[in-house]
C-alpha cells in the first residue's frame, strides 16, 4: 500500500529473523518507509493507536457518555443507544439504568472501537472489581447504590470515604433513614450538587428521596470507584451518624 518499496524486502526479513512479534493493534504508518523501518515501527506495541478516555469517579452515566464520544469521536448517541438496552449488560432486574456500572478508570479503547464494545470493557470492569473484592451476586447492587452515595458524599479526602460509610451504615443498621441529601439532588435532575431544599426533601414521589422512603436509594446516583466501594464494604468502625464539612478549603469533615 505504498508503506515499503517492496513486499519481498519485508517478507525476506521475517523469514531471516524468528524474533520479530507483532502485537494486535492499529498502527499508523508512513508511505515511504524502508523494510528495517516499518518492522521495526510495527513490532513495538507502544506505537499503536489507541483512544485513551480517563472517566473520574463519582460521574453520572450522561457525563461518561459525553467524555467518551469526546475522546473518540464516536457519536454522543451510539453511546445513549447502547445503554438504553440494560438487558444486553445482564444488570439486575431492579436497575433502573446502567447508572453505577460504568467504572470509572483511564482506559485505552481499541482505535475504532464500537460504542458497544467500549461499554462492555466499562461493565466488566466493574464486575472484575466486585469480584477481586469478593462481593457476592446476590449483594453487588446494593452494595453498588450505597457505595455511589458514598462516593457523592464522602468529598475528596479517601481517609473519609470509610467513616462516612459507617455513617450510613449505621442508620440503616439502627433502622434510621438514609438522609442522603446527594440522593435527593439525583433524584431531582439536580445533578452537580448535593444540596436540596425543604420542599425537595418532603417530596414523596421522588423515588431517589432518602429523607421520605427507608433504606438504600433505588439505584446507585453515580459511579463509584474502588475506594468507594472498599468504604461500603468495609466501613471503618466507629460509633457515628453525622458528618458535616468544617472546612471547604481543605475538605476538613467532622463526624
Amino acid at each position: 500500500a505504498g508503506v515499503t518499496k517492496s513486499f519481498d524486502v519485508v517478507y525476506e526479513t521475517l523469514l531471516a529473523d524468528s524474533s520479530i512479534v507483532f502485537y494486535p493493534g492499529t498502527f499508523e504508518m508512513k508511505t515511504g518507509m524502508s523494510a528495517a523501518a516499518a518492522l521495526k515501527y510495527l513490532t513495538n506495541p507502544d506505537n499503536r493507536k489507541v483512544w485513551k478516555v480517563t472517566i473520574p469517579e463519582g460521574l453520572i452515566v450522561g457525563d461518561v457518555l459525553a467524555l467518551l464520544s469526546e475522546g473518540t469521536g464516536v457519536p454522543l448517541a451510539e453511546f445513549e443507544t447502547v445503554v438504553s438496552d440494560t438487558a444486553q449488560f445482564r444488570l439486575p432486574e431492579e436497575a433502573p439504568s446502567m447508572e453505577g456500572y460504568l467504572f470509572p478508570a483511564t482506559y485505552e479503547f481499541e482505535y475504532g472501537a464500537t460504542a458497544h464494545a467500549m461499554i462492555t470493557a466499562m461493565v466488566k470492569e466493574t464486575n472484575a472489581r466486585l469480584t477481586d473484592l469478593g462481593v457476592p451476586l446476590e449483594d453487588r447492587y446494593a452494595l453498588l447504590t450505597l457505595a455511589s452515595v458514598i462516593q457523592r458524599e464522602a468529598g475528596s479526602n479517601p481517609d473519609d470515604f470509610g467513616k462516612v460509610g459507617r455513617v450510613f451504615t449505621n442508620r440503616l443498621e439502627n433502622g434510621w433513614k438514609l438522609q442522603s441529601d446527594a440522593t435527593v439532588a439525583y433524584g431531582t435532575g439536580n445533578l452537580d450538587t448535593v444540596w436540596t431544599t425543604d420542599a425537595e426533601r418532603a417530596d414523596a414521589s421522588n423515588l431517589y428521596n432518602t429523607y421520605v422512603h427507608d433504606g438504600l436509594p433505588v439505584g446507585p446516583i453515580g459511579a463509584p470507584g474502588e475506594v468507594a466501594m472498599r468504604a461500603a464494604l468495609e466501613p471503618t468502625p466507629g460509633p457515628w451518624y453525622f458528618f458535616v464539612p468544617v472546612n471547604l478549603k481543605t475538605g476538613e469533615t467532622v463526624f
